[in-house]
């Protein structure tokens, strides 16, 4: 499974009205940093950064295969987005991808002005809220999830492709995993998901998000055709806030 997919399932979100005041769980210099383990074996490295770059908060993703899958499956994939550091919403999206034979170039400049996303390839309208694939992951964030009910389902739209693609993401409640970091408090999300080519039931995806200030991606967990991936954090620094441990 690519960074694409990856990026995509990580989504978390917390507030039926996302146009409330933002409130940033991240700072700059946070690092987080992931192992993607398909069925038994490791398959890949995922790792996410918070940096700046012209007065712009700048978020770069990087994944790559490893071990055995390096082999026969080569990947290396990056993602950057700049957003505005108050609002969040991205101003640029670049991203460069090889995986396998496929390779992809692209970048993307969201102009607000004309209210479109102008790309290498196409130029779209935006929708509200617009996010990219990357930038999404962050700006939901710094949703507050107090209010929510289990169950809820709360609408997703996001820029890839020169299109916005449209999900739904269900709150399942709160959990306690066990991570290699230690034990923590969390919360649990099932994206919808779409049937057909990867995924054979539309909840076969689980993504626990840490139930503390920084809320922090913790562990995915998927079903696919052809087994089984699972995501987990490996390591942390450059946190806002210390991590929410049960135990260690």
């Amino acid at each position: 499974m690519n960074l694409k997919i990856l990026l995509f399932l990580v989504f978390s979100v917390y507030e039926h009205n996302i146009a409330q005041s933002i409130q940033v769980p991240f700072k700059m210099g946070e690092k987080l940093r992931y192992k993607i383990h398909y069925a038994h074996f490791d398959a890949g490295i995922a790792e996410l950064e918070v940096s700046s770059i012209n007065n712009q908060h700048q978020f770069i993703a990087k994944g790559k295969s490893i071990g055995i899958f390096k082999l026969f499956f080569k990947v290396v994939d990056i993602y950057e987005s700049q957003v505005d550091p108050i609002t969040l919403k991205p101003n640029y999206f670049f991203r460069d991808i090889k995986e396998g034979s496929y390779e992809k170039k692209e970048q993307v400049f969201f102009n607000y002005v004309k209210n479109q996303a102008e790309s290498t390839i196409d130029t779209i309208p935006l929708v509200q809220n617009t996010q990219d694939i990357l930038s999404i992951f962050y700006y939901l964030r710094a949703q507050n999830h107090k209010e929510m009910d289990v169950d809820s389902v709360i609408p997703l739209q996001v820029y890839l492709d020169d299109q916005f693609m449209s999900s739904n993401l269900r709150y399942l409640g709160k959990d306690t995993i066990k991570t290699k970091l230690g034990k923590l408090s969390s919360t649990k999300w099932a994206p919808e998901l779409s049937v057909g080519r990867v995924f054979k039931d539309p909840e076969d995806l689980v993504v626990w998000i840490s139930d503390d200030s920084n809320k922090i991606p913790l562990r995915v967990e998927a079903k696919i055709w052809v087994g089984s991936i699972k995501m987990d954090l490996i390591s942390c620094e450059g946190l806002s806030e210390p991590v929410g441990f049960i135990s260690k």
